[in-house]
């Protein structure tokens, strides 16, 4: 989206630093300095300070006095609920879409698996590519029984699990996985096998948690919060 798209200056900044907090362009932990806001956005002090509110205020960065701006660390235990919320409002959902369901939505959900995997045999392709086109699947539900301003909702919760996902997808190394998992979400949908989808979806959702236990303790333990001595 273009700058001329906005308003002013400020909603331009907040916009741009709320999107690169989410694709981890700026990582939790990381101190975020007006002055090179200003030089980098051509701005001047006022509409940056502006932007920087708005993301306190939404829980993207914390200041502390005398010492800084810097990006809010992941929260575990918000994740933890987060996931639990999709599984059990996502189950729902894709249960009112299977009652619902027509050919052709169904041949849309497998066009946007068959994109998925058009994308991953591109060389270099960005793991938020993926994580846009993953959403983009799981939305296709939500729109087909009217719940859209739900699946809105979700997303706009999703500050730390947003993130949480996009790191996800920095270190996973079999995105054909992921797509195999919904081929398999697919199936269930069109079988009309509530059992098989609910076990599906919730090692679809969950599996992140498992497979990036050590990237959660070791490699990317600074990204996370900790409570009482151990991460939250």
């Amino acid at each position: 989206m273009g700058e001329k798209c906005y308003k002013n200056r400020g909603d331009y900044v907040f916009d741009m630093l709320k999107q690169e907090i989410l694709s981890l362009e700026l990582k939790p932990g990381q101190a975020i300095s007006e002055n090179e806001i200003c030089s980098r956005f051509d701005v001047s002090r006022t509409p940056v300070r502006e932007a920087l509110r708005r993301l306190q205020e939404q829980g993207f960065v914390n200041t502390i006095p005398y010492s800084g701006t810097y990006v809010t660390l992941l929260n575990l235990d918000n994740i933890r609920q987060m996931i639990y919320m999709r599984v059990a409002v996502e189950l729902m959902v894709m249960r009112d879409f299977m009652e619902v369901a027509t050919p052709l939505l169904y041949e849309e959900i497998r066009h946007q698996i068959r994109c998925q995997e058009l994308l991953i045999q591109e060389p270099g392709f960005e793991p938020e590519q993926f994580y846009s086109m993953d959403a983009q699947m799981h939305g296709l539900w939500f729109c087909a029984i009217g719940r859209t301003k739900l699946w809105d909702f979700i997303q706009a919760q999703q500050l730390h699990y947003t993130r949480f996902r996009m790191l996800d997808f920095v270190t996973e190394t079999d995105f054909t996985r992921i797509i195999r998992e919904h081929k398999q979400l697919l199936e269930f949908l069109e079988k009309k096998d509530e059992k098989g989808l609910e076990e599906a979806l919730k090692a679809h959702l969950y599996i992140s948690m498992t497979r990036m236990k050590y990237a959660i303790e070791v490699e990317y333990k600074d990204y996370f919060e900790v409570v009482n001595g151990s991460e939250s």
